[in-house]
């Protein structure tokens, strides 16, 4: 039987596993590197990467493109970030913009958000989105995570697990499994560490976590079918 691979849901280092599957982040107009049957990517407009309005719109003219390519499957990371001193009236605009065009395409949603959840929930309640949408980097407590569930969000941790006094970590031991990603974002290292800490926190075997964010990877794909 073929094993359960790793998945890394959000990463930006250009590595390539032979027994985890990612998706790495790209930016419009970055160039690709070579495709393997195990290494996806997505591609996005980052809040802390907005400039003007035109120069935007050609970023966002660029993703567009980049969502034909084979291989590229998710939209993101996009997002609202109260703490990156970009101007947010400009960051809403760029990432409805993002919204519909993961609409459009039909490929999930990547997002990035700081401070700015109930921006992001007015955004889904006003599209009621068909496509996936998860939170990379999750790192609210409790009470948000509740409402944000009750909402059909998926959730993606990283490091932030490693971090005692979290309270990320309530949401991550509240949230069922089918509702959880694991991440690497920027950190060094690999996956697997992310899996060890997350299992010893559900108190899991990690072959079961293995399995059941396989799973929800698995659902994501079914939407994909043909795709690439």
């Amino acid at each position: 039987m073929t094993p359960v691979p790793y998945i890394d849901i959000h990463t930006h280092p250009s590595h390539y596993e032979t027994d985890t599957i990612t998706v790495q982040n790209i930016y419009p107009g970055d160039g690709f590197a070579a495709f393997s049957g195990r290494n996806f990517y997505s591609v996005g407009l980052h809040p802390w990467h907005i400039g003007t309005a035109e120069e935007n719109n050609e970023a966002l003219q660029l993703m567009e493109e980049a969502l034909e390519f084979d291989h590229v499957i998710f939209v993101g990371e996009a997002g609202l970030d109260k703490l990156c001193g970009k101007d947010f009236a400009e960051q809403s605009r760029v990432f409805e913009a993002q919204a519909f065009i993961a609409e459009e395409y039909q490929y999930p949603l990547i997002i990035h958000c700081v401070k700015a959840y109930n921006e992001v929930i007015a955004l889904r309640k006003k599209m009621k989105p068909s496509m996936t949408w998860i939170l990379h980097g999750y790192t609210a407590g409790l009470e948000m995570t509740k409402q944000l569930a009750e909402m059909d969000f998926m959730f993606s941790f990283g490091d932030i697990l490693f971090r005692e006094n979290a309270k990320a970590i309530e949401s991550f031991q509240y949230l069922p499994l089918n509702r959880i990603f694991l991440e690497t974002d920027e950190m060094d290292g690999e996956v697997e560490h992310i899996y060890n800490r997350a299992a010893a926190l559900k108190q899991i075997p990690v072959e079961e976590l293995k399995t059941a964010v396989w799973k929800n990877f698995n659902r994501i794909e079914k939407t994909l079918s043909g795709r690439y």
